[in-house]
């Protein structure tokens, strides 16, 4: 789809001019008021690469207008066409506009089609950069949950769990929440294995254990916040509750919401609480989004844990637990996902040799 410009200007004879000495050249959308203009914004298939306007339009000025873009389409590069001198009205289009260019009417056309080049190079500049960020992005995150899961399965079991709660409740767009849900565990790369399986278990750990597993969150956010654009992320990761009944510390707003209680609903369950009655305590939190957390755990989105026997296990589960001979040689770390081959040779120690059951899985 070709990029876009936009030009707002309440002079029609004007505009009737610009569509005639551009047409062919751009594809231009037109708007008699600031009002037109954000209508247009709202309705248009995708944002536009350009803005222009003109500075004294009645109602809403050029200022105020390239304000409100700004507000729903921070990546358009914005211009001033104007034959207006009101310095007042100029220097708020600058300090509230972010302006590209200021140009004055009767504006040459080699000059126009000159800086509107230049207004859609800086435009295809802006994506670039933000599509390689996000691209940075992306990667250091596959990153780190590819090291989680290589360093502690069951830190990634419990990031999956999360996830997909997370990704069950949250609006479509909302990148963040989803962004904490992979990342928030990260820190309990750094807690012993022998103290995960104990939280895991619902062991009470003793004083000095119990104060690591506690450091995991502020842990998790020092690697969180090195990460460009995941300063917030990082925020709502070390304020994430670590223990039942626990809130975030803070204020909990609607875009934390989402990540906020599907950890403190995770926390819960793998405390020994019911999902309803971990449910019912979540006071703190939206109702709606609540019953959005129940019914997602109680189907098949998210893995559930059971007891099975050894003659039980099957591709596709994921062991809660070392899986090991009633000799104690541990077959299978917690946190593995079985595949066909892993299911079937412990079905086979299990029938012969012996293991230890029942093994606890999640599903």
């Amino acid at each position: 789809m070709a990029e876009r410009i936009l030009m707002v200007d309440d002079e029609q004879r004007l505009l009737d001019g610009l569509r005639r000495s551009l047409h062919g050249r751009y594809a231009i959308d037109f708007a008699t008021s600031g009002a037109d203009g954000l209508a247009q914004i709202a309705g248009a298939p995708g944002p536009y690469a350009v803005v222009v306007s003109d500075m004294m339009m009645p109602v809403m000025n050029g200022a105020e207008f390239l304000a409100r873009t700004r507000e729903v389409s921070p990546d358009s590069v914005q211009i001033i066409l104007s034959g207006q001198a009101d310095l007042t009205s100029t220097i708020a289009a600058v300090n509230d506009g972010n302006l590209f260019r200021f140009l004055t009417k009767p504006c040459e056309p080699d000059h126009l089609t000159r800086a509107l080049d230049a207004a859609l190079h800086q435009h295809q500049l802006v994506i670039a950069e933000r599509e390689l960020l996000q691209r940075t992005l992306d990667g250091t995150v596959e990153l780190l949950t590819d090291l989680m899961k290589a360093a502690s399965p069951l830190a990634a079991a419990r990031s999956e769990q999360v996830r997909a709660l997370v990704d069950a409740v949250a609006p479509a767009e909302a990148w963040e929440p989803r962004i904490a849900a992979l990342l928030g565990q990260v820190g309990l790369l750094a807690i012993p294995g022998e103290v995960l399986a104990q939280v895991r278990a619902g062991v009470p750990l003793d004083q000095e254990a119990e104060a690591l597993f506690r450091s995991h969150p502020r842990l998790a956010y020092e690697l969180t916040r090195r990460i460009p654009r995941l300063e917030r992320v990082a925020e709502w990761v070390a304020a994430q509750p670590v223990a039942a009944g626990a809130t975030p510390a803070g204020t909990v707003d609607d875009d934390q919401a989402p990540y906020a209680a599907a950890i403190a609903f995770v926390v819960g369950v793998e405390a020994g609480g019911s999902p309803a009655s971990v449910a019912a305590g979540l006071a703190g939190y939206p109702r709606e989004l609540v019953d959005s957390l129940l019914r997602a755990y109680t189907t098949a989105k998210v893995r559930k844990p059971r007891k099975v026997a050894g003659a039980e296990l099957m591709v596709g589960m994921m062991v809660d637990q070392d899986v090991i001979t009633t000799s104690g040689l541990v077959l299978v770390r917690g946190g593995e996902l079985l595949s066909e081959t892993m299911a079937i040779r412990l079905r086979h120690f299990a029938e012969g040799v012996g293991i230890v059951e029942p093994v606890a899985v999640l599903v």
